[in-house]
């Protein structure tokens, strides 16, 4: 079997144009699952950043629910690249700060805004402020009635 050189070009370039493409969908998707990442262990340091007015109890709950709200709603492909740096980079300028319920509760409405998952995920409010009232926490999360 022979191929021309026309063939051989034509082979050749379609199968760089196939490389290049899946080279630039995972470079983006793994930016996504960086980025993701970076975000979760800033959250999980949280737990060692118990605020003063909250007991341990209190403040782990309001940091687990955190969790379980980055692990089910901020999905890669339900956001872009930039979206999702951009908002690691406003949760880190953020976490520079002292941490207290209002830094959770920015995080909860930051995940409203930077996902559908995140929007969706907004009706575990009621729940996590269910264990927080058994923990006799002062402090609940706002309750949000537009889950968009």
């Amino acid at each position: 079997m022979r191929f021309s050189l026309r063939t051989l070009m034509i082979v050749t370039l379609v199968i760089a144009v196939a490389v290049a493409a899946v080279a630039a969908y995972w470079r983006h998707f793994g930016g996504q699952v960086y980025y993701a990442r970076r975000i979760e262990r800033q959250i999980e340091e949280l737990h060692s950043r118990c605020p003063p007015s909250m007991t341990t109890a209190q403040w782990s709950c309001m940091v687990e629910w955190t969790c379980n709200l980055h692990g089910n709603s901020l999905i890669p492909f339900q956001t872009t690249l930039e979206e999702i740096s951009e908002f690691e980079a406003r949760l880190e300028e953020r976490l520079d700060r002292p941490v207290d319920a209002s830094t959770i509760e920015w995080t909860w409405n930051e995940y409203a805004e930077v996902c559908d998952g995140g929007k969706q995920y907004q009706r575990f409010r009621l729940m996590v402020n269910e264990e927080l009232r058994a923990h006799g926490s002062p402090v609940l999360l706002e309750a949000r009635v537009d889950s968009r």
